[in-house]
């Protein structure tokens, strides 16, 4: 009978989840897991099988958190696309903290595929997450669109594609160190797109 996992499942997952973003997926092996954690191998894989359920494990973490996240900031503002301008400001903020990992686990991991080869199951649950960050752009757009701030002609879904594309953008950016003024400038003129 296996042992019982002697650590904290969910604390594990947050610190792998941060080794995973900062290093890459194929760059973070079981050993250096181990000594970022401060844990034995053998515990990792005896509570997560091998790296690749680790990593599955944190890259859903690390999508909870940042759906949470989209969610209530498109909703922090006076209205839909106040709530999205929002979202950029807090974003520009975020890439410019010294303090946080730069990019983004989710488009790290997409870019990563595209360089190290295939993985089917990763890349599809990559493309739902995508697929579901999108669809709350399209939300707010489609509320914004309903209480006037957006035009009637404008399409909702194409300008949805494009803001998530444009974050996608700007995490990549961000990892040049621009200033906040770069950033601020590409921002404006993203979401000029609205006007």
């Amino acid at each position: 009978m296996a042992r019982p996992a002697e650590f904290n499942r969910e604390a594990v997952l947050e610190k792998s989840m941060r080794v995973f973003w900062r290093y890459g997926y194929a760059s973070t092996s079981i050993q250096r897991l181990g000594s970022q954690m401060s844990l034995h191998p053998g515990s990792l894989y005896g509570a997560f099988k091998n790296k690749r359920q680790l990593f599955l494990e944190a890259l859903e973490l690390y999508f909870e958190r940042s759906s949470k996240q989209l969610k209530e900031q498109l909703a922090s503002g006076d209205g839909p696309l106040e709530g999205i301008r929002c979202f950029f400001s807090r974003l520009v903020d975020q890439m410019l903290d010294e303090t946080s990992i730069k990019g983004c686990l989710m488009i790290n991991t997409a870019t990563e595929l595209a360089e190290e080869g295939d993985d089917e199951v990763i890349r599809q649950r990559l493309d739902q997450m995508f697929k579901s960050h999108e669809q709350q752009f399209f939300q707010a757009l489609v509320a914004a669109q309903t209480c006037g701030e957006l035009a009637k002609e404008k399409s909702p879904d194409e300008l949805a594609r494009l803001l998530l594309v444009g974050v996608r953008g700007l995490r990549v950016y961000s990892q040049t160190r621009p200033t906040r003024t770069e950033l601020e400038g590409v921002v404006r003129q993203l979401l000029s797109t609205l006007n």
